[in-house]
């Protein structure tokens, strides 16, 4: 459970760069509130109750400012050219220092104006083209959480988090023998406002959860999908012999979508088994199943699998452990998803352990989110796609190559 082994144990992997330097950008009226903030995320929080001990005694490693690239502004409407103005007139030692910006945004991300929530877009492409990872945060939150340091804490600890594995850190891993296997997610994001969806795939990793690359792309490309899935199946097998292929697909695969994948495996002369998840990340409430034996709130211990067709699962992800009595209602009370697993394999299924490795890999999966201690229903092979859909379209000049082995989206 990372919201307690966080707090005893340090994080798997480190960033490789340990010469880290911290800046800001800010409006002008906002900077002495951003130095309170600066001292709490270094330094920790004054209350009895402390979680969070400071940005080192958390995550393990050491951050400086760099005053030298502060960036105040004053046009909250349109930072913008003032930001670049600035930026155009500072140098960074990327040799030898990792640098991470903090923007405090006058505006949160409900803010009705497209423009205002668009801001901060703008500002991670410019600063990811300068190799530098950017992390937001909303001024009238940080405010508040200033007054009330209990609270604050657990802000600290997520961006704690994020910052490390954006800095290209790994909280943790899963505790798992690895395994010559290829795990590929595919997920979604519908821009409501364009009426257009946008994918991101090839998410690769191994199993034991370690982030390797992705690429993203427009609903209607899906020979470039397919291209990007074979890319990814090549890259790994050309350096190890994979046991097996999984992909986790954001909705029912279509032969379409399948054939040129097959028939790229074929071309590489692969004969290694390839599996589809098909995760319903749209939470199942056609079909439900509840425990009457747990104090009236009915959810079913996380991990918990249901077969409801042949090939067809409830899984149900939650915070609900097995042997704990403990439960907050913070953590709330998701749905499960739903998993179809298929394979255009004949024998795939000879092995009838098979599809409990499949299932129980999702629910590994999905406890590997590092943008967040809370536990996620939806796996990061689908979530973390589904981010970068969201935010990478909306860059004018797309995503630098150096960037697709990282991740800053978090």
């Amino acid at each position: 459970m990372p919201k307690k082994a966080m707090n005893i144990l340090n994080p798997y992997r480190r960033p490789n760069n340990q010469n880290i330097k911290i800046f800001f950008i800010c409006h002008t009226s906002h900077k002495d509130s951003v130095l309170s903030f600066y001292q709490n995320l270094k330094e920790g929080v004054n209350t009895k109750k402390n979680y969070y001990k400071g940005l080192e005694a958390y995550v393990n490693i050491k951050a400086s400012s760099s005053k030298k690239h502060f960036i105040k502004f004053t046009n909250e409407n349109n930072p913008i050219p003032e930001i670049v103005e600035k930026l155009e007139s500072l140098t960074f030692d990327h040799d030898n220092i990792k640098y991470a910006a903090f923007y405090i945004s006058p505006f949160d991300k409900f803010t009705p104006n497209p423009e205002d929530r668009d801001i901060y877009i703008q500002i991670k492409e410019l600063f990811l083209n300068e190799g530098i990872v950017t992390q937001v945060v909303d001024y009238e939150k940080m405010v508040v959480n200033i007054e009330n340091q209990y609270n604050f804490q657990f802000s600290l600890q997520n961006m704690a988090l994020a910052i490390h594995a954006k800095l290209g850190g790994a909280p943790w891993k899963l505790a798992v023998t690895d395994k010559k296997e290829l795990v590929i997610g595919v997920g979604a994001f519908t821009n409501q406002g364009e009426n257009r969806r946008y994918i991101a795939s090839a998410f690769s990793f191994q199993n034991n959860g370690l982030f390797r690359k992705f690429e993203y792309f427009d609903q209607s490309e899906t020979d470039l999908l397919a291209g990007s899935i074979c890319k990814a199946i090549r890259d790994f097998t050309s350096v190890a012999e994979a046991d097996k292929v999984v992909i986790h697909f954001y909705k029912e695969m279509s032969y379409e979508e399948l054939k040129p994948i097959i028939k790229g495996m074929h071309t590489l002369g692969l004969k290694i088994p390839l599996y589809i998840l098909n995760i319903n990340k749209t939470e199942a409430e056609d079909i439900i199943a509840y425990d009457l034996n747990w104090n009236k709130k009915l959810m079913p211990i996380s991990g918990t699998y249901i077969r409801i067709s042949e090939n067809q699962f409830l899984l149900f992800n939650n915070a609900r452990y097995p042997n704990s009595q403990r439960y907050a209602d913070t953590d709330g009370y998701p749905f499960p998803i739903k998993i179809k697993v298929s394979s255009p394999d004949e024998d795939a299924f000879e092995d009838a352990d098979v599809v409990l490795e499949l299932l129980t890999q999702v629910y590994q999966f999905s406890r590997l989110y590092w943008k967040s201690l809370r536990q996620q229903n939806i796996p990061i092979t689908i979530k973390y796609p589904e981010m970068v859909a969201q935010i990478a379209p909306r860059f004018n000049n797309g995503v630098p190559d150096d960037a697709k082995d990282a991740l800053w989206f978090l």
